[in-house]
């Protein structure tokens, strides 16, 4: 469950860094510290992203990192700043989600234990016969 918290975490922080792109840096004083607190947002994106790969499989976590971005990027973008969406960007978003989703019901994933099981004890040696003298 923490890796999922991760992913949705880094999701959050890879939108709001994004987005910042656009809206901070947009004014006629140019990047300054705005740019400085998107590199830092995009950075700790990467860093639970990474946690996130410790028990989700690189493929699922990707999939729903950059779809899941993608798509509130994209519907963020015509909420907050205005831009349109055409048919064709519509289907696409929606293609990807349905990627990311059958990435995700495909992927049979196996938890790591987190230590090395134990070694079975040595079994004691088999008691030998001795035939009568």
């Amino acid at each position: 469950m923490r890796a999922w918290t991760a992913l949705l975490c880094a999701i959050a922080l890879e939108v709001t860094g994004t987005l910042s792109l656009k809206v901070m840096t947009s004014g006629p004083a140019g990047p300054g510290l705005e740019l400085i607190l998107t590199y830092a947002l995009l950075a700790g994106s990467y860093v639970l992203l990474s946690r996130a790969f410790r028990q989700i499989p690189v493929a699922v976590a990707f999939a729903v990192w950059e779809a899941a971005g993608l798509i509130l990027i994209t519907g963020l973008g015509a909420l907050i700043l205005g831009e349109h969406l055409t048919p064709t960007q519509l289907a696409s978003l929606t293609a990807l989600s349905v990627g990311a989703a059958l990435l995700h019901h495909g992927t049979r994933h196996t938890p790591r234990p987190a230590t090395p099981p134990a070694a079975d004890p040595p079994r004691p040696a088999p008691a030998l016969r001795q035939e009568p003298a």
